[in-house]
């Protein structure tokens, strides 16, 4: 599933960062210097032989860590085979390393990216590092990024990734971390588990009592969590208690007023709404159905962002990434020396979603 939860300058798709330094790139040749420019061989021709990513050749030729012994040695082996000469103007490079990190955002308003966002950039500067944040197209955003010669990169996956964008992901000559879905490829990553979040969620609500619990969203892996928590806490299946809808959709107000207008023995005890952006909406139509929250309903919203908590009398249950810990782990695996793209263990990959009980859940009435 791709990302489910951003600013940049008005006249650029970048923001820019005071420091940067450069990393180093080869050029490799099939047999000799002589050759024409068109005999030359790039990292990419290394990486697709040995079945790697480009940053993951230039860390091994480089004697970089993040690559594991076993494949430092098969791609050195490949790279003499194909006569490789590194490029000794970019070899003089290699002692500047950068201290930038580039960040790839998508192209959505939220005060979830907002906030993260902005403890990103605090815990960057807490360890000397600047950013550079781009809302271009992730292909564009990898070409400024290389420009500028930044080797780590956070892109966070919100959308199916396009061929531009894979093709430029291979030759890119550093490390991407991918973020926000499980990534189909062999770096670094981190993965958000929407779907365990929102079944805590559920198990919360049926822990109070509540046997009918409605959801508010999209089909996501949010969705995904929501049904498989019905299922093994025994709560009851209602077709009718899903509000299938997305913020762009038209008739979205029409969907959620419906549903909060019918009568309490028709509608669910509890409900869950899948994102910030749908709760700023959720919290407008409650107020226009006179529904109080939590004596008629009660109410989890996914995404802890401190603007969720003046939009009702009462505080608002969340549940979803912690933004201090994201921002955290997002720095340490970027920055950290064993982030090897050939681990396998991904439970260190997981950031494992937090319920945070306020005031908008309670038992169902009558209990």
């Amino acid at each position: 599933m791709v990302g489910e939860e951003g600013e940049g300058d008005a006249r650029s798709p970048v923001l820019f960062c005071e420091r940067l330094t450069i990393t180093q790139t080869f050029v490799y040749c099939r047999s000799n210097l002589n050759e024409s420019r068109a005999e030359m061989v790039t990292i990419k021709d290394i990486a697709k032989q040995a079945g790697v990513t480009y940053g993951t050749v230039s860390r091994a030729l480089n004697g970089e860590p993040g690559v594991s012994e076993k494949t430092r040695s098969r791609i050195k082996a490949i790279a003499e085979q194909m006569n490789y000469v590194p490029n000794l103007a970019a070899k003089r490079m290699v002692d500047r390393s950068s201290n930038c990190i580039g960040i790839i955002w998508p192209k959505i308003e939220g005060l979830f990216f907002y906030r993260l966002s902005e403890r990103i950039q605090e815990e960057a500067s807490r360890r000397g590092i600047r950013i550079m944040l781009s809302v271009a197209e992730p292909e564009d955003a990898l070409s400024s990024f290389q420009e500028h010669f930044i080797d780590k990169v956070v892109h966070w996956v919100y959308s199916e990734q396009t061929a531009a964008f894979i093709a430029a992901k291979q030759s890119f000559p550093g490390t991407i971390l991918e973020v926000g879905s499980r990534s189909a490829g062999e770096g670094p990553s981190l993965e958000i588990d929407r779907k365990g979040a929102v079944f805590k969620a559920v198990r919360h609500l049926a822990e109070l009592g509540h046997e009918r619990i409605a959801f508010v969203g999209a089909r996501t892996d949010k969705w995904v969590g929501y049904t498989q928590g019905l299922v093994d806490f025994d709560r009851e299946y209602h077709p009718d208690d899903i509000v299938m809808t997305r913020l762009s959709d038209p008739d979205m107000e029409a969907k959620i007023l419906g549903y909060l207008s019918r009568d309490r023995n028709d509608r669910a005890t509890a409900v869950i709404v899948d994102s910030q952006g749908m709760m700023f909406e959720f919290a407008r139509l409650v107020h226009a159905a006179k529904v109080r929250i939590p004596e008629q309903l009660s109410l989890v919203g996914y995404d802890d962002v401190p603007e969720l908590h003046r939009l009702l009398p009462v505080s608002i249950t969340t549940v979803g990434p912690d933004i201090d810990t994201l921002a955290n782990r997002l720095m340490d695996t970027i920055t950290r020396a064993d982030a090897a793209e050939d681990s396998t263990d991904r439970n260190d990959r997981i950031i494992e979603g937090v319920l945070t009980v306020r005031e908008s859940t309670q038992p169902p009435f009558g209990m």
